[in-house]
């Protein structure tokens, strides 16, 4: 554990400080100076968008054969993103915030998608369940094996 000397800036007002994570789902807890409880934990919701790296800055490594000639690809921003109708896995423009675009890494490892799963309140910390969630996962058993391709879809654990 790590401490630092610290001078209140307000010796007069009571020794509280309030600590804040700004976002979609913004949080915030009350903590007093003099009694800190390891119970008070800030929790925040950390979401991650897959994307086709090509389409945001038109750059690639040198021995990866472009995908498509056409300059407007380079910067289409590209992400996954599930159809609500079909729940295909599909590369659609970028919209912050969608939550159909928006995924999570489980603690094994697992990319959870966020738009399948119902929505969490941040402020109410509740460990999501893997298992209510729908991950991302290849149509087919043999993709690599047999040398084509399988479309990408979400599965149950």
């Amino acid at each position: 554990m790590t401490s630092l000397d610290y001078a209140w800036d307000e010796p007069i007002l009571p020794p509280f400080i309030m600590l804040t994570v700004k976002g979609a789902g913004s949080s915030e807890i009350v903590c007093s100076m003099n009694d800190f409880q390891d119970s008070k934990q800030l929790y925040y919701e950390n979401f991650i968008y897959i994307a086709a790296t090509y389409t945001f800055s038109g750059s690639q490594e040198p021995s990866v054969r472009p995908v498509a000639s056409n300059k407007d690809a380079a910067y289409a921003e590209l992400v996954l993103d599930v159809s609500p109708k079909t729940q295909r896995v599909v590369l659609k423009k970028k919209e912050p915030g969608k939550r159909s675009q928006l995924w999570r890494m489980t603690g094994t490892g697992m990319l959870c998608h966020e738009g399948s799963s119902v929505p969490h309140n941040p402020q109410k910390p509740s460990p999501r369940s893997v298992d209510s969630c729908m991950i991302l996962d290849i149509a087919g058993l043999a993709a690599v094996t047999d040398n084509r391709y399988e479309p990408l879809m979400l599965r149950k654990p």
